[in-house]
């Protein structure tokens, strides 16, 4: 047992020795409500003039709750809780051609885009867009897709996070994919999407950034537990990332037990935490 720990204790330092500066993706303009935002494996509260981070995930924790974010190098989002979302790809202000990306777990969000290219991933669909404004609102069992102006592309995703083919939305249109079916489009939302839709999300996004010139100091709370790290540890295209990411949590030992109690879902703690069972086996002299 002191042999595990040790192992998991030098892991832990590699890792921590490993890691870079985190990149900056924007500015967080508006936090109303019960917002909270994780960064590395903690859990801090989040405040308007904060500026995101690559890595970050922003839980909108009800439906009083909203956040803008106005991403480096273009482009607004503003989400409405309860939300839960992961900046998934930061692009430097100099590269043109490279999309800015958000998981999206769940949540209503409304995207302004420009030239930079933007792309949301949901459970079940992707969808890419460019000069262009979309409402999304999306969970585990249905995404749905509005484009306000311009046009987007919506990629339904099946097992594995392999992409269908791709259907082409234009302005004034929606789409709607329930689970594993094929996605259903309308020349305009239903009155039930209308009727649901946000109050904010009726107006133009305001650009606010201009006026955070200095970030505050963000108030750090607890560490993240395995049942909320579980979202982010399901079988996707993300999953690497995320095990690579809450790795450290081994060290806390109620962590560890509910991993080991289900180490057949995370294989790759197995040598972690089981150094033991991956050592070469001792020869007997003479055979």
């Amino acid at each position: 047992m002191v042999e595990t720990s040790r192992s998991i204790v030098a892991f832990l330092l590699l890792l921590f020795a490993a890691s870079a500066a985190a990149a900056e993706a924007g500015i967080y303009t508006i936090v109303d409500g019960d917002v909270r935002v994780l960064r590395d494996t903690a859990w801090f509260r989040l405040a308007p003039g904060a500026r995101a981070r690559h890595g970050d995930i922003v839980d909108a924790g009800n439906e009083y709750a909203q956040v803008q974010l106005e991403w480096t190098g273009g482009g607004i989002m503003n989400l409405q809780g309860p939300a839960l979302v992961h900046t998934g790809a930061v692009v430097p202000a100099d590269n043109k051609s490279g999309a800015a990306e958000l998981v999206v777990q769940r949540g209503w969000i409304k995207v302004a885009a420009g030239k930079r290219p933007m792309r949301l991933r949901l459970p079940n669909a992707t969808l890419d867009f460019v000069d262009a404004i979309v409402v999304v609102r999306g969970d585990a069992e249905r995404s749905e897709l509005f484009v306000e102006s311009g046009s987007a592309k919506f990629i339904p995703v099946v097992a594995r996070g392999k992409a269908q083919t791709t259907l082409d939305a234009k302005s004034g249109e929606y789409l709607e994919r329930s689970g594993d079916r094929a996605a259903v489009a309308q020349p305009r939302p239903p009155q039930a999407f209308v009727t649901a839709l946000p109050r904010q999300f009726r107006d133009a996004l305001p650009a606010l950034a201009a006026h955070f010139a200095e970030e505050p100091e963000l108030v750090r709370g607890r560490e993240i537990t395995l049942a909320e790290a579980e979202a982010w540890l399901a079988p996707g295209a993300s999953r690497r990332t995320f095990v690579r990411r809450f790795t450290p949590r081994l060290s806390d030992p109620a962590f560890r037990t509910g991993v080991n109690a289900r180490i057949t879902a995370y294989p790759e703690w197995d040598r972690i935490l089981h150094p033991e069972k991956y050592r070469p086996k001792e020869t007997v002299p003479g055979k």
